[in-house]
């Protein structure tokens, strides 16, 4: 279908372009859809032995069973700049709804820090139990965690708003918080922000996760949960539900803006609804069937769709005996005003596989679905071997497929609906459609470069591995595509990494040299250097030369325009007077559009004269003339030289410069020269005079360059400086050297690189968080016998590798001073110049600081003191200073 028939079909829909999920021993998407697709339980068995040292007593109803994410104490602290006293005060929920909102991003393809829309998120998270089982003693133990600091870091107002500040996201950011349908009701709030405009991104989601970890729970007879450790959704056997760990996000784009950007769809929301049962139900906590058929019933019409069009279902599905036949019977009601077709519609619940995930569920239920109908595969119902009565009627339109389908729809679309609700009545339904196939775009180059940047050396090795073995079977045009998306949306970080690839191609890898404490930046743009031709012949171009559009169309204009000066230039089979200058000229503009601005241009021999074009001070035409005859003068003798100098001494005595936009460089043994001596006739006039007389060197010299990044306007095996090897084709050498610009931290446009080309963001693997452990310990005696509480030993990390090298204290004010920063940073060692916030400080904590080390040493100092101070070295002072002179300013008060 082409792209116009696709914006007319979907006006108001919504895309799904980026996926992320963390659930109990999964970790992707990829492996989320592997363990639904095989029927896979996640819910792990515990052995008497290890459920007695996790203080469950063996009694006859506990029920061995384990649905943790592991490892939850660990977190990537240094990653998301948190200090690691900050990250262990933290909601494990929040720094697990921050990494899959991470996540989510690169799935789609975006760096919110590159993206000129707005970003928004919407999420809810579960209870706090860590800070009630873990924190609460900090704030009347050591002192060192205020009260309002534990709230920023643990209350659920500051999930979505922190996540937004760690990811810079300046749309509208909620925390929308309506029990099990939270993540789902972000979802339909996201969209009814990006269709209104507030928006044009959205990150949507939830996490829940359960504190203290158990290993298993007390089955009470007509509780909630079930009496055999399995969730039996839609199943006769049903007892109850199992109450599991989880996190996802998903990134929501309007569709046209999706189609147009080039983003991978994975799925399409057509429409949604979210309504309350309000008091048409037993008790606050019961669900009813009338809301549940008003929302279902809204959804499908908001999103203009019939029940018979829909063959998927992903239902809420706790597996209690009364919320399943309660949903059974509004799906039921539903359906059979429109259709009286049965067992046309499959039914699932991916709680069978997960347990239920509280305010996760809605958003695991979508992306079970989005995977579903991108694979085109219904996925089978586990633990429903004796189905539930309503669906043996031989009536129902529903059915529980044992096995994995394929989902066959031969006339229209894949359609599913999505239902979540919430204890307290909010219930949400979402239809979602199959994504469009479009067609692969081709690349127009042979060699892909392959960016990719950390946070430390290890980040970018696991980088590298992961990406090699994801690529290694890649087609061509996945290959572009994955270039592109590492490009363009991945965050920059320090330590950098290039990966030169195509197919048929030995991969090159190349990283910086002598990178000790990461990339900063280039302390001074590149010199673009126009050297005099090594060799006169110029050879018949090949087909590589149309490979790059900027630069055949300047290649042809230059070629062109010599013929109407000479009569000669034919761009198929160039003179070699000409070829020279109109390589460098149109290789400038080519790296011009790519956005590499150089500090300056220098040339020599007749490379001055693409260097003049390049900066401004000659036309083309005269460029080209000047050039190719000062090279043909060279390059000839008699009578015939005497016709080229004659030439090229008429225009240039006659010559007008125009104004040098960039600075060019004097040529070998000539002083720096502005713009007035390069305007100068007589310098143009006795340039090739001086060449000839004097035999002026004309190899590849670059002059008073020192240790500045140099680009050679020229293509040939010798294009990188130094040369590299033999058998590079010609673009490939002009690419490895823009990776190496890249490396250097000289920003390129992406998007001029790609013009002419449409390409598409691509899922790649995410960035590989290096998570040390950020926690603060439960002391489980005091809570059990009322005991008055200590905090936990603080948590410490090792001092940032980016920081300058360690100097030790050299007084006992500057010991003491390190004692205090080490305790409320929670880092070690830190040195006396270290910097307070490139150690993870900020306003907040510095408040505690301040007041404990003014308690500490007697002082009466500023907070703006302390603010201004940032090292150790400089605060000894200021407090030496005022015992010394307890009047003085800088004590400030």
């Amino acid at each position: 279908m082409s792209l116009e028939n696709e914006y007319e079909d979907h006006k108001a829909d919504i895309a799904i372009i980026g996926l992320s999920i963390r659930l109990p021993g999964i970790d992707t998407v990829s492996r989320f859809w592997e363990a639904v697709l095989s029927g896979e339980e996640v819910v792990a068995n515990v052995s008497p032995q290890d459920a007695a040292e996790g203080g469950a007593a063996e009694k006859p109803n506990f029920i061995h069973a384990n649905t943790n994410i592991r490892n939850i104490e660990n977190f990537d602290a240094a990653f998301f700049n948190f200090n690691i006293r900050e990250a262990s005060l933290m909601d494990p929920q929040h720094r697990l709804l921050l990494e899959t909102a991470w996540e989510a991003l690169e799935s789609a393809g975006y760096d919110p820090g590159r993206y000129d829309g707005l970003i928004g998120m919407y999420a809810g998270v579960y209870a706090n139990y860590y800070q009630m089982f873990n924190l609460l003693p900090l704030i009347y133990g050591n002192g060192t965690a205020s009260e309002l600091q534990m709230q920023i870091a643990s209350e659920k107002d500051h999930a979505a708003t922190m996540a937004a500040y760690k990811l810079g996201l300046t749309g509208p950011v909620l925390n929308v918080q309506s029990a099990c349908s939270s993540s789902l009701a972000a979802v339909h709030l996201a969209c009814e922000s990006l269709l209104t405009y507030s928006s044009d991104m959205m990150v949507c989601g939830g996490a829940t996760l359960g504190i203290p970890q158990s290993h298993g729970y007390y089955y009470q007879d007509n509780g909630l949960l079930s009496a055999d450790g399995h969730l039996r959704a839609f199943d006769a056997q049903a007892t109850g539900t199992l109450y599991s760990d989880g996190a996802g996000c998903v990134v929501l784009k309007r569709f046209s803006d999706a189609l147009e950007d080039g983003d991978t769809i994975h799925a399409v929301i057509k429409g949604s609804a979210v309504n309350n049962d309000g008091a048409l139900k037993a008790g606050y906590t019961a669900p009813a069937v009338q809301g549940q058929i008003q929302v279902i019933e809204r959804a499908q019409m908001i999103a203009g769709v019939n029940a018979e069009d829909i063959s998927y279902i992903e239902a809420h599905g706790t597996g209690t005996p009364l919320g399943d036949a309660i949903e059974l019977e509004a799906l039921h009601e539903v359906f059979a005003r429109h259709t009286g077709r049965s067992a046309f519609c499959a039914l699932g619940s991916v709680k069978a596989n997960v347990g239920h995930t509280g305010p996760a569920a809605g958003i695991v239920g979508l992306i079970k679905t989005v995977m579903a109908l991108r694979e085109r595969t219904l996925p089978p119902a586990i633990h429903a071997d004796s189905p539930h009565d309503r669906l043996m009627t031989g009536h129902s339109p529903f059915y529980l497929n044992p096995v994995p389908l394929e989902w066959s729809s031969p006339n229209q679309r894949r359609l599913a609906g999505v239902s979540s609700f919430g204890l307290g009545g909010t219930n949400v339904h979402v239809i979602l459609q199959e994504a469009p196939v479009l067609r692969e775009s081709p690349s127009l180059r042979r060699s892909n470069l392959f960016v990719l940047s950390a946070k430390s050396k290890e980040g970018l090795k696991r980088q590298k591995e992961s990406l090699q073995q994801f690529l290694s079977s890649a087609s061509e045009e996945l290959l572009a595509d994955a270039a592109y998306t590492l490009q363009t949306g991945r965050k920059l970080f320090e330590h950098r990494a290039v990966w030169l690839y195509g197919s048929g191609d030995e991969p090159e890898w190349m990283e910086r040299e002598n990178d000790t404490k990461g990339n900063q930046g280039l302390t001074s743009l590149p010199l673009f250097y126009f050297p005099h031709p090594v060799n006169f012949d110029a050879a018949e171009p090949g087909d590589w030369i149309t490979e790059e559009p900027v630069f055949y169309r300047s290649y042809v204009q230059s070629m062109e325009l010599a013929g109407q000066m000479f009569g000669r230039g034919d761009p198929a089979f160039p003179d070699r007077a000409t070829y020279p200058i109109a390589v460098q000229i149109s290789l400038f503009k080519l790296w011009d559009s790519w956005g590499i601005q150089p500090s300056g241009c220098q040339g020599s021999g007749s490379g001055l004269f693409a260097a003049a074009c390049a900066c401004g001070l000659l036309t083309l035409e005269d460029a080209l003339y000047l050039g190719s005859s000062y090279l043909s003068a060279l390059t000839t003798s008699g009578q015939e030289r005497s016709v080229y100098v004659r030439n090229y001494r008429q225009r240039a005595v006659s010559l007008k410069t125009g104004p040098m936009k960039i600075p060019l460089t004097a040529p070998l043994g000539k002083k720096p020269m502005n713009q007035t001596e390069w305007s100068d006739s007589h310098l143009w006039t006795t340039y090739l005079m001086d060449a000839l007389e004097e035999g002026a060197s004309l190899q590849g010299v670059v002059n008073n360059v020192k240790d500045r990044l140099v680009l050679e306007m020229r293509l040939d095996e010798d294009l990188v400086r130094p040369a590299e090897g033999q058998g590079a084709t010609v673009w490939r050498n002009v690419y490895r050297l823009l990776g190496k610009v890249w490396l250097e931290g000289c920003p390129v446009n992406w998007k001029g690189y790609y013009q002419g080309e449409r390409r598409r963001r691509v899922e790649l693997p995410a960035y590989p968080f290096e998570r040390t452990r950020c926690w603060v310990e439960r002391e489980a005696s005091a809570l059990d016998s009322g005991e008055p509480l200590t905090p936990a030993p603080e948590p410490v990390s090792l001092r940032p590798e980016q920081l300058i090298g360690y100097t030790a204290p050299r007084t006992k004010v500057e010991q003491d001073l390190v004692e205090a920063w080490e305790l409320y940073l929670g880092v070690a060692p830190i040195g006396i110049n270290d910097n307070y916030y490139e150690l993870g400080g900020n306003s907040l904590l510095a408040a505690s600081l301040h007041a404990h080390i003014c308690e500490r040493f007697c002082v009466t100092l500023g907070l703006e003191v302390f603010l201004e101070q940032q090292t150790i070295a400089r605060l000894a002072k200021s407090i030496e200073s005022w015992k010394f002179d307890p009047t003085s300013t800088k004590g400030g008060h």
